[in-house]
């Protein structure tokens, strides 16, 4: 049930510092045409049918892991409120996601858990000292890569759970709701370019209020983002996806391949892939538009019990990152940039500066479960702004 917009307080609940993999974050957020494996599942999800260089089996599958940390600073202002230095406020992000595929079909799910913290050196007139604001976020994703996986279309669903503790009381407002996502990339074979666009949904809950009181409505807002990104070097960005079965069938003379020559198109794809990896520049962006709205004030209107809404406009926020392999096999570095523009409350405009790498570490198969061409790696990534820093970490395989 929705409350009318003269009795409900409606809350925005958009969040504008960079959440996700470490190597969005790096790129500055400028990650919807670069989207892949699992950690494009919450970004796009055409992503989850586009087949990486290293994927050569008809079924295959891949999962990630990433962790971070906004709230180094002494007086961290997450929420971009200009502070006068009296406040300081935090923020732990986590992420799980896998996806799964079979030829040019590929699904994906993916959990997200983000909890920040505020607070202030007093209470005031009625101002809640401490506040809480909790998301929890589950994404899922079905696409399939047509033109021989050059055309990706993709569509799923998103849930959200909300809760917000205005004076740290255990006395939580909770919320949830359900919206959908849809996506789309093309990846021309023999070309170093991609474009994409992908689609949520706004998603609407509402908290009611107490005997006497009005409902809290609270949103997420839509957005749009498209993005293109090019690559200079002589590494391929776009190869067709070959199956072992297809090369071992050349082996046979079209007959079903024995298991010798499965292994031996295995090591022949191997050498091939490996070959194809030389040092590279790519650079991306991404141009995200997020619903505006008038009625609505942000999240921090819980806690501070003030604000007014900004003009009911979609906000623009341009991103932009660069990622080059310069010690091939070794090492990547990215850097990038992002705009985090006013949403409610007049807030100040900020700058985003990111940066991050991958590091090869070792082989290490763990008793037989890893693929015998797998390194460990390990990805870190930094967020800096006035008044904000945020670190992010995650452990994978470098492929």
């Amino acid at each position: 049930m929705r409350a009318s917009a003269q009795t409900a307080t409606s809350i925005d609940t958009a969040r504008g510092p960079l959440t996700g993999s470490t190597r969005r974050i790096g790129l500055g957020g400028a990650f919807v045409a670069l989207a892949d494996d699992s950690e494009g599942v919450a970004i796009n999800p055409a992503s989850v049918a586009l087949r990486l260089p290293y994927s050569w089996s008809w079924w295959d599958y891949g999962f990630g892991v990433d962790f971070s940390i906004g709230g180094w600073l002494p007086k961290n202002d997450l929420y971009n409120q200009g502070t006068d230095g009296t406040g300081k406020s935090s923020a732990l992000f986590g992420s799980l996601a896998a996806v799964l595929y079979a030829g040019h079909f590929g699904v994906g799910a993916a959990a997200e858990a983000q909890s920040n913290a505020a607070s202030r050196p007093q209470e005031e007139q009625g101002v809640a000292r401490n506040f809480s604001a909790n998301f929890g976020m589950v994404h899922s994703s079905a696409a399939y890569g047509f033109l021989d996986n050059q055309l990706l279309i993709g569509a799923g669903a998103r849930f959200v759970g909300m809760s917000f503790d205005a004076r740290g009381s255990g006395g939580a407002l909770s919320t949830a709701g359900a919206g959908y996502t849809a996506g789309v990339t093309y990846k021309p074979a023999a070309h170093q370019y991609r474009i994409a666009a992908a689609y949520k949904s706004s998603i609407r809950a509402e908290v009611p209020g107490e005997a006497g009181e009005d409902p809290t409505r609270v949103d997420v807002p839509w957005e749009l983002a498209l993005g293109f990104t090019y690559q200079w070097g002589r590494r391929v960005m776009n190869p067709r996806f070959v199956s072992v079965d297809e090369v071992a069938r050349g082996y046979s003379g079209g007959a079903e391949p024995s298991k010798e020559d499965r292994k031996r198109a295995e090591r022949q794809l191997f050498e091939d892939y490996q070959r194809r990896q030389r040092r590279y520049v790519l650079v991306s962006t991404e141009l995200s538009v997020i619903q505006g709205d008038a009625d609505h004030v942000g999240v921090e209107r819980l806690w501070t019990k003030s604000g007014t809404a900004s003009a009911g406009r979609p906000v623009i926020l341009p991103r932009v990152g660069v990622e080059a392999e310069v010690v091939p096999h070794v090492l990547r570095l990215r850097a990038g940039s992002y705009y985090e523009a006013e949403r409610v409350n007049l807030k100040p405009v900020r700058l985003h500066g990111t940066g991050g790498l991958d590091v090869r570490l070792f082989r290490w198969n763990v008793f037989g479960l890893i693929g015998p061409f797998d390194y460990w790696q390990l990805s870190v990534a930094a967020d800096a702004a006035r008044a904000y820093l945020n670190t992010s970490f995650s452990i994978g395989f470098w492929h």
